[in-house]
């Protein structure tokens, strides 16, 4: 019994330690030196997120992004504040425009009466309205998930032609504070000429 119970275990020869540590040697040269290493998919998903993070935080660097056009004089001003991140409304010569989606035509410095709630003559703007209601509401929705953008919740900043009629600056007011726009902030270039002379 005893013969038969030493038949079942191997001997080791004295140097097995050594071979072993040569064969885990030559596997890991062997990996690291014949195979190229593979992107498994988690890989590329973190790669991803993190391209996606870097390109959100350095898409605008200005709060305001102002696109000239021959529709749009904007005001000259001694101002040298920087604009915050808020809604943005529009009053060009032919059009009026939420965050740079075009809400409705202008024309001759006044909106069509259709588009108004009746009185044709009131100051109510129904489309504005709807859009800025809808531009409140995603403003919640940042500001619920994160506080420090809730500062800019209700204020709205206003550019528009130094032409612009003050009767269509009124109805455009009256109509955002409908929205539950309380603060408006106007948006002017700064002079250049200012400090010549």
């Amino acid at each position: 019994m005893a013969e038969e119970k030493n038949q079942n275990y191997e001997i080791l020869s004295e140097s097995y330690e050594q071979e072993m540590l040569a064969k885990k040697k030559a596997a890991k040269k062997g990996v690291r030196g014949e195979t190229p290493a593979k992107l498994t998919m988690n890989s590329l998903m973190d790669i991803l997120t993190i391209l996606l993070v870097f390109l959100l935080k350095s898409y605008s660097t200005d709060a305001v992004n102002v696109t000239p056009s021959s529709d749009l004089d904007i005001p000259k001003g001694k101002t040298m504040l920087t604009p915050e991140q808020t809604v943005v409304i529009t009053v060009s010569k032919s059009a009026i425009l939420v965050d740079n989606n075009m809400a409705l035509g202008v024309k001759d410095g006044k909106v069509d009466g259709a588009q108004k709630r009746p009185p044709e003559d009131g100051y109510f703007i129904i489309p504005l309205n709807k859009m800025l209601v809808d531009a409140i509401e995603k403003q919640r929705r940042i500001a619920a998930v994160n506080p420090s953008a809730g500062k800019s919740l209700g204020i709205a900043t206003i550019i528009m032609d130094a032409d612009t009629p003050f009767r269509l600056l009124t109805e455009v007011m009256y109509t955002a504070s409908q929205a539950e726009f309380s603060k408006f902030k106007f948006l002017v270039i700064a002079d250049a000429t200012e400090g010549q002379g």
